[in-house]
């Protein structure tokens, strides 16, 4: 990757491309992790892209609208070739990982966990499930992917506890209509509404 063509990271941007094209993906690697809550610093997007067909014919698409149209065509006999394929786009490095570490089953396997998320601006990517990024980290045992696991488990065990921050309140009791003749009952000295004095807890004796 040449210096000449290093851009200012753009990940909205990026987002807004993929999502605009309908490309069928699932957010991984660092920008996912800090969508999660992770404390750290990442310099690009990476993807795993679902591989019908259809959904690379969009992901090429998108990637032409980001200015890497000088780069080879994605398709799935690429990524079957490539495990990670690196782009430099207008808006910053994209990575394209068809097969992640630990997830060999790619786009299928962290589908179903995964959830969309809003980050504001109509921006609605689809993020791997906690659970799924601590398997990745831990599966490439590079000393900086094991050092964030404790973090990430951490994030895991919060979203696992039951919202207790904000107490139950009961139900407001609206009163009731009053019926015919309650307005005037009530508006008249309690010694002289009906039943006469109060009785019992001491009152009136």
């Amino acid at each position: 990757m040449s210096p000449a063509r290093r851009t200012r990271f753009d990940p909205r941007s990026i987002l807004a491309v993929l999502q605009a094209a309908e490309v069928q993906s699932v957010l991984i690697g660092g920008f996912a992790r800090v969508a999660r809550g992770s404390d750290e610093v990442t310099g690009g997007v990476d993807i795993c892209p679902s591989l019908q067909p259809a959904n690379l014919a969009r992901l090429d698409v998108a990637l032409g609208e980001m200015g890497a149209a000088g780069e080879a065509p994605i398709d799935e006999t690429r990524l079957r070739a490539e495990p990670v394929v690196d782009l430099m786009t207008g808006f910053g490095e994209l990575k394209v990982v068809p097969t992640p570490a630990g997830v060999p089953r790619g786009y299928e396997a962290l589908r179903p966990g995964a959830s969309a998320e809003h980050l504001g601006g109509g921006l609605r990517p689809t993020i791997a499930s906690t659970g799924d990024l601590i398997a990745m980290s831990a599966a490439l045992r590079r000393p900086e992917d094991l050092e964030r696991l404790p973090a990430l488990r951490r994030i895991l065990e919060l979203e696992a506890e039951p919202a207790r921050l904000v107490a139950v309140q009961p139900p407001l009791k609206l009163p009731r209509a009053l019926r015919p003749g309650e307005a005037e009952e009530s508006a008249r000295p309690a010694h002289l509404r009906r039943g006469g004095p109060a009785r019992g807890r001491g009152i009136d004796r």
